[in-house]
């Protein structure tokens, strides 16, 4: 009955919707705009939040109702367009949106606000669903029946740790059992939970529905389900970036800032000294609080999440090669040799795009520089100069090479997409319905490039593969398992390539993996590609020219990777948005 009570007042939780709740953009009044299916924001088409000029969610409206349509079967999400604008005269504001909270964000969240209750609760949400770009947080990622039916079961279990053995601790006033202490656990709980202080009319709804439950329970249940409630609002699994009207665009408020660079710089809610600064109305120096943010271990942990994403290295962890001894017992210190040199090259030196592409160091285990036939370092993961003539940067390294090959040979097409896609920026050919394989056992000794070769130079199959496939043959001194090779199969490996221009003309010719990345480092396109997936990780869209501002600091090298990622705090979208 509290459970049926809870949805009664004011439907302040998703998990009371017969349908689920649509997030995305949002019209130039702060409305949300229905979307392929996805369904209106909770509340009878208001935004969740605060009723403040308009229908924008500034501080004092009610908790949203019931409304809207439902996707089923999961946590759903329209596909961004693969995509981007890289050829930007300067950077702009973006639409308008509510940003649902991925699991993780979830996760962080209440981990971060209830700290105390850490390994006493289970989250029940399905895994968030994953963009063509590789990130999991699409701004326009809608909430379906699963997820809401999900959240309830989250929220119930960490309620149900909060009121167990550990309440007294965490709310002192308890052993008095009242409404003074209810209303104090709202105060500051609401809070943390809704990113802003709540208004005179959502406290008030909330300790009525604490004081219907307590009628028909005790204290700690009616506290419990108070605070399910609140897990479950839209104002707390919803990010506002809406705004509120302001010179003919709109202006985010201090809290909706507060919410946005915690989350974009730490994947966590903000502490209580930057609501307080929220509170105050300024935020001061936003660049500042990014690095400040970046710096700490969430930071850091997020800004190597970018990296997981954007290339995948730790899908390593998962992957067997059959015809290497021991693979399964390495790829996991690949997954880490990777992890220590980006905090090396990029956190602590700090290094730009060109280290990234370029640096002639690496950080093998012990065991795994042996794997490599490198130099040994002085302790597992230490860095080490790599073997002349052996490869550089990042992407001659075992988690990404081992990656993109298949489980016997190396991929010149699987290497070659990602430098095409990932650090050019450009759309491929939808491939066609059937994809014949790759033809073997025709008793005729070849290469994997001479087979790669003789199988995409004709037929449909050349138009496509003619884009990538040079880019990819870079990468053949490097076998399925990410060792430099110089034979394969007792003939000469060939790894002399071009890079194609948009237009099919050679952009720049190579001889090998470190020539072809040296060209990619000298080229602008590249920095406009990277500034592109920045801003789509932070942003939660690949919407045209909303992070451009400092390509040209990170083409000269005057500001590196984690700057630039910082720098984002001052793009005008960071602040502004479009009044449509």
């Amino acid at each position: 009955m509290i459970r049926s009570a809870l949805c009664a007042v004011g439907a302040v939780a998703l998990s009371c919707l017969a349908v689920g709740c649509g997030g995305g953009e949002v019209d130039g009044d702060g409305n949300p705009m229905q979307s392929g299916g996805g369904g209106q924001v909770a509340g009878g088409g208001q935004p969740p939040g605060n009723a403040g000029t308009g229908n924008a969610p500034a501080q004092g409206g009610n908790p949203p109702g019931s409304g809207g349509n439902s996707s089923t079967g999961g946590q759903s999400t329209h596909e961004p367009e693969p995509g981007f604008t890289l050829d930007c005269a300067a950077s702009k504001p973006g639409k308008p949106v509510l940003r649902l909270l991925t699991r993780t964000e979830v996760d962080s969240t209440l981990n971060s606000i209830f700290p105390e209750l850490k390994g006493d609760w289970t989250n029940a949400l399905p895994a968030s669903m994953v963009s063509k770009l590789g990130f999991d947080n699409d701004a326009r990622t809608e909430v379906s029946s699963q997820f809401a039916s999900a959240l309830l079961e989250t929220a119930e279990s960490l309620s149900t740790a909060l009121v167990g053995s550990k309440l007294t601790s965490l709310v002192p006033c308890a052993s008095a059992g009242d409404k003074a202490c209810a209303t104090s656990f709202l105060e500051s709980y609401g809070r943390r939970l809704f990113r802003r202080p709540l208004s005179t009319d959502e406290s008030q709804k909330y300790l009525a529905f604490f004081d219907s439950a307590l009628a028909k329970s005790d204290f700690k249940t009616a506290l419990k389900w108070m605070t399910i409630g609140l897990i479950q609002s839209p104002n707390a699994v919803y990010r506002s970036e809406v705004g509120t009207p302001s010179g003919g665009g709109r202006s985010l408020d201090a809290h909706e800032l507060a919410t946005e660079l915690a989350y974009t710089f730490t994947g966590a809610p903000p502490s209580e000294a930057l609501l307080d600064q929220a509170d105050s109305g300024d935020l001061g120096d936003r660049l500042a609080i990014a690095r400040e943010l970046l710096a700490t271990d969430a930071g850091k942990l997020h800004f190597q999440r970018f990296f997981e994403a954007y290339t995948g290295f730790p899908r390593v962890s998962a992957i067997s090669k059959r015809n290497v001894q021991d693979f399964t017992t390495l790829n996991a210190d690949m997954v880490q040799e990777t992890r220590r040199f980006l905090d090396e090259v990029l956190v602590q030196k700090p290094g730009g795009v060109r280290e990234l592409l370029t640096a002639t160091t690496t950080n093998p285990s012990q065991r795994l520089a042996q794997f490599y036939g490198f130099p040994a370092p002085s302790g597992d993961y230490a860095s080490i100069t790599r073997p002349a003539g052996k490869g550089i940067g990042l992407f001659a390294q075992g988690s990404f090479l081992a990656t993109r090959a298949s489980s016997d040979v190396s991929s010149p097409t699987q290497r070659g997409l990602f430098v095409f896609k990932n650090l050019l920026c450009r759309t491929p050919p939808s491939p066609p319905d059937t994809v014949p394989p790759l033809a073997t056992g025709s008793g005729e000794q070849l290469t994997t490039r001479q087979r790669y070769e003789k199988a995409h130079a004709q037929g449909g199959c050349a138009a496509c593969h003619q884009l990538f496939d040079p880019l990819g043959f870079g990468f053949e001194h490097f076998d399925e398992a990410g060792r430099y090779r110089d034979q394969e199969f007792g003939m000469p490996v060939d790894s002399k390539s071009h890079v194609p221009n948009v237009d099919r003309s050679v952009a720049f010719e190579f001889d090998d993996q470190e020539g072809l990345m040296t060209g990619l480092a000298d080229r602008l396109e590249v920095y406009q590609c990277f500034a592109n997936y920045l801003a789509t990780y932070a942003f939660g869209t690949n919407e045209a020219c909303l992070g451009t501002g400092q390509v040209e600091n990170m083409k000269n090298g005057t500001i590196g990777i984690r700057d630039a990622f910082a720098s984002l705090a001052t793009e005008p979208h960071f602040s502004q948005r479009s009044s449509q």
